[in-house]
């Protein structure tokens, strides 16, 4: 390859001339001194007339000291390169400026090399007006989903009251029997009190009965009235032996008519998780109201609980009712879907199970054998302060989707 010192002044035209980009040399008197063709057809400036005159012949007054302030900054070594984007009739230029000097260091003059990126301007704004089009339609799209999102969850909700109402009904006359008892027990009390007034022994001995049958009273209705009325779905942490046991405690009246008995097995430390406790309550409403109707006269329901590998608390409902078959075991958590005798169930029980579940990120799986009876097995994460926080920015990047 040939010297570049052996290159003359023609072949440095010749290549300067070639390139597509603008290339004009201005000395240090503020001349221009060099303009290739790129150069001509882009600034609008020809060689022969403009070289030798001064640069700001290309500029208008108005920005006539603008462009003596940057030449001065040049001169005096304030700026020894330089990059600007302007605007000239209609087309976008990308200017780089470059000081020129001589082997001693001395200033010699500034090469400007000018590029026409008007179509990578435009460009560039069709991509920022397609992204801005594009974000709008995904906000517009996220508050869609979140609304449906909304909808959703707000018909989750209904249900559940709803499925709450139907196992309400299905124990009220147990709930009825369970009230009647201390009823008349209460009005023996007062019969007794009131059938002789003076005799304090008498109604010392018998009012505080009453206020106990009261008490009893009391007691229950409020769990109901408790179990019946809408909740937040604020989750929190929850030993889930706690539910379980309101769960029995709401049940137990119904269970009494068949004679079905429930055997705990529950892990000998408390198991905590985190989660909505009403939601998960009427969870195991559902599960021991199926365990009873699957059931003719007596029986039992066990339900276990353990930690499995300190990271889920496993839950199991199993019962010794008539079962399920094989072909209807993959329907079992599909809505409206019920092995019941007509109006009795809903057929939702196991469906809202199911999403309760996963909305705790658990699993539930369903075993059967006809027969021999059902077993439900639960699993969900082992609550502890460690991912608690994990759990809480999961919600929220859930509630931004």
């Amino acid at each position: 390859m040939p010297d570049s010192k052996f290159l003359d002044k023609r072949n440095l035209v010749d290549i300067l001339d070639s390139l597509e980009v603008g290339v004009v040399y201005v000395d240090h008197e503020n001349r221009f001194a060099f303009v290739n063709s790129a150069g001509e057809e882009i600034r609008g400036i020809c060689s022969e007339e403009r070289l030798g005159t001064s640069i700001l012949q290309c500029h208008s007054e108005r920005i006539h000291g603008k462009v003596l302030d940057d030449l001065k900054a040049f001169h005096s070594g304030e700026y020894a390169t330089r990059h600007k984007m302007i605007k000239s009739k209609g087309r976008y230029f990308d200017n780089n400026y470059s000081v020129v000097k001589d082997d001693e260091g001395n200033f010699k003059g500034v090469v400007l090399v000018s590029q026409d990126v008007t179509e990578k301007v435009e460009l560039e704004k069709e991509l920022k007006k397609a992204n801005e089009e594009l974000e709008k339609k995904i906000k517009e799209r996220t508050i869609e989903i979140k609304t449906a999102y909304e909808k959703l969850k707000m018909a989750q909700r209904q249900l559940m009251q709803s499925e709450k109402m139907a196992a309400i009904g299905q124990f009220v006359s147990g709930v009825a029997h369970e009230i009647n008892n201390p009823l008349d027990g209460i009005q023996n009390c007062i019969r007794m009190v009131l059938g002789d007034l003076d005799n304090k022994q008498q109604a010392e001995e018998y009012l505080p009965l009453a206020m106990e049958g009261l008490f009893k009273i009391e007691v229950l209705v409020r769990r109901l009235l408790d179990y019946a009325k809408p909740h937040s779905d604020e989750k929190v942490k929850v030993n889930i032996h706690d539910v379980i046991d309101d769960a029995i405690e709401l049940t137990k009246f119904k269970l009494k008519k068949k004679g079905v008995a429930i055997q705990k097995r529950y892990n000998h430390e408390p198991l905590f998780i985190y989660g909505e406790t009403h939601y998960l309550s009427q969870v195991f409403v559902n599960l021991i109201l199926n365990s009873f109707d699957a059931m003719e006269q007596e029986g039992f329901i066990t339900i276990e609980t353990y930690l499995e590998n300190n990271k889920n608390v496993k839950i199991n409902v199993k019962d010794n009712g008539v079962g399920v078959s094989e072909k209807d075991q993959a329907k079992v958590f599909n809505p409206f879907f019920t092995t019941k005798q007509k109006n009795n169930g809903t057929g939702l029980g196991l469906y809202l199970a199911y999403n309760v579940i996963s909305e705790h990120a658990g699993k539930i799986e369903f075993n059967s054998k006809l027969d021999e009876g059902s077993e439900i097995t639960i699993m969900l994460p082992f609550f502890n302060e460690e991912n608690l926080i994990v759990k809480q920015e999961t919600e929220s990047l859930e509630l931004e989707k």
